[in-house]
């Protein structure tokens, strides 16, 4: 690890892709914001990157990465269905035990006025077209080292039966964790 970036912020990035399938199999709906329910570990897998390391769970819903104070973390969810037939919304990343190693998160979203996506007209995709897309991340900054464990709330939505709309199927959690050196 170089110097510079040992003393200065990283941006850290993870991808929460969630399975709904297994969701919507193993667990009832639930309308209540306020009230996700809790999951077991099965159905999410985080990826990762990090210029710090990831220390294990690529893949997994129990990621463990690398950071020091001052470095951003940005989470982003979608549906194993790149949220096209069921879609996950990330809502909220909440502490919950252990030391208190995030600041408040933050919904950031960012407007592309020419973001690319495969050309419909096209049997390959290629050349895109450009679109107006809206991307969507929970932010925050690394406040302090220590291990801390928080929620992950994520409200999953389900393709109605008019193959167009995308309705509420509940609101759910689990817990993962992160470590930051002290």
């Amino acid at each position: 690890m170089s110097q510079s970036l040992a003393a200065s912020s990283a941006q850290i990035d993870i991808l929460v892709v969630i399975d709904t399938e297994y969701i919507k199999k193993n667990f009832s709906k639930n309308t209540d914001p306020n009230n996700p329910l809790g999951i077991n570990h099965s159905s999410q897998y985080m990826i990762g990157y990090s210029p710090r390391g990831i220390v294990s769970g690529q893949g997994t819903a129990d990621l463990s990465f690398r950071a020091n104070v001052g470095d951003y973390v940005s989470f982003r969810g979608t549906s194993i269905q790149q949220n096209s037939d069921d879609a996950v919304i990330l809502y909220g990343i909440k502490y919950w035990s252990g030391d208190k190693v995030f600041n408040t998160f933050t919904t950031d979203i960012v407007t592309r006025n020419r973001a690319v996506q495969p050309n419909p007209d096209q049997p390959n995709g290629i050349p895109p077209v450009a679109t107006v897309q809206n991307f969507t991340s929970y932010d925050s900054k690394i406040a302090k080292g220590g291990t801390e464990n928080f929620y992950v709330y994520i409200a999953v939505y389900t393709l109605a039966s008019d193959g167009q709309t995308q309705e509420l199927y509940g609101y759910y959690y689990w817990d993962p964790q992160v470590v930051v050196p002290v």
